[in-house]
């Protein structure tokens, strides 16, 4: 039983049954390849940021004073992470569902993808929770049902290791780790809650036009996957949370997980790797999140792969941008500015002076400058 990092312990059925939702019908499977498309915005990590998440989107002109879409036909790809480190994750998820309906009507897509955070809301890793997510969604029978988990976990703990384990710093501990609005929490991101199955209703990768978007990234390991296999399995998998069998969403080298792409030196292997990725999943560039690091878009090995998580969260620097793919040109967008985004790497110290015109002052984004500035080309 680890209290300390919040990990819930998986007691049997029979301790709590009422914590069990009932199902509802699971939602059909998404397309995972739109072609045509005119204009796509891709925004990625928001970590529980609602006022940063809202400031990107209508800086991307996707919405207007009131939070309502005014995108148009565009497609906005939200490439995961939404939850954990900070408070207002729920905000979130309730704008994106009605985004995704108001984006419909005209004409438009948002396409909420799964990340990593996500999954560790519904397998029960609750590590980067911000204790306001609790507090969100506290309910007015919170106490009641803290009461009665918490009577719950007392009795299977005696029941395995004896009353001696159950002394006042014991149930004080329990207090702190499992604070009112933790039932409802892990009601809300069960496989049959309103945020898991909204969550396991949508994709892990998709193709539109020549981009392909994924949160994590893809290594080599998937060269025989299909998106619609990829999508499947991590489905299937968030629908059965069975902890003996995550193979696809526990992964490190899968979609949700690798770094690869996004990280450390850009080596001839890893090239060899993206040009393959290209080639079998039939697109031009790959645009992921996950990895922060440089308050904006970082463009590798020639623009064939885009990462696109600048650390919109508050938590991470509170860096607003975005991709914009419109009309076969690449943007990103810097806080409301359109920066394109150069098709080599020749182009990359103009790039990034142009970005630090903008935002200036982050650490890791001046270090490269002058890593290209002294000729080094590896960021």
């Amino acid at each position: 039983m680890q209290i300390a990092d919040h990990k819930v312990v998986r007691l049997p059925q029979w301790v709590f049954p009422w914590l069990l939702l009932l199902a509802a019908p699971f939602l059909s499977a998404s397309d995972s390849d739109w072609q045509g498309v005119d204009r796509v915005v891709a925004v990625a990590d928001v970590h529980g940021d609602y006022e940063n998440y809202i400031e990107v989107l209508r800086q991307a002109e996707l919405i207007d004073r009131r939070g309502r879409w005014s995108g148009g036909t565009t497609h906005f790809v939200q490439l995961g992470d939404v939850p954990d480190r900070g408070p207002d994750s729920a905000k979130i998820i309730e704008h994106l569902k009605a985004l995704e309906k108001q984006a419909k009507r005209a004409g438009g897509k948002v396409h909420p993808l799964i990340g990593n955070h996500e999954v560790m809301n519904m397998t029960d890793d609750l590590r980067y929770v911000h204790p306001g997510e609790y507090e969100a969604l506290k309910s007015r029978r919170a106490k009641r049902l803290q009461k009665d988990y918490l009577d719950r976990v007392v009795d299977y703990v005696i029941s395995q290791q004896g009353e001696e384990a159950v002394d006042d710093a014991f149930r004080e501990q329990l207090l702190k780790d499992y604070p009112l609005g933790f039932v409802e929490h892990r009601q809300y991101w069960s496989s049959e809650g309103e945020f898991g199955e909204w969550v396991s209703g949508h994709n892990t990768v998709i193709r539109i036009n020549r981009s392909l978007f994924v949160h994590g990234g893809i290594s080599s390991d998937f060269l025989e996957q299909t998106l619609e296999s990829i999508n499947d399995n991590v489905r299937s998998e968030l629908r059965s949370i069975d902890p003996s069998n995550l193979s696809f969403v526990d992964n490190q080298r899968g979609p949700l997980w690798y770094r690869g792409l996004s990280m450390g030196e850009q080596t001839p292997l890893i090239a060899e790797e993206v040009d393959a990725l290209l080639e079998h999943f039939d697109v031009d560039r790959i645009v992921v999140g996950h990895t922060p690091g440089f308050g904006t878009v970082v463009p590798r090995y020639n623009a064939k792969v885009l990462a696109a998580d600048s650390g919109i969260a508050a938590h991470y620097g509170g860096h607003l941008a975005s991709v914009l793919i419109e009309d076969g040109e690449i943007f990103t967008i810097q806080r409301g500015q359109r920066v394109p985004i150069p098709s080599s790497d020749a182009g990359l110290l103009d790039y990034y002076r142009s970005i630090n015109e903008i935002e200036p002052g982050v650490k890791n984004l001046e270090f490269l400058i002058r890593q290209l500035e002294e000729g080094d080309e590896s960021p």
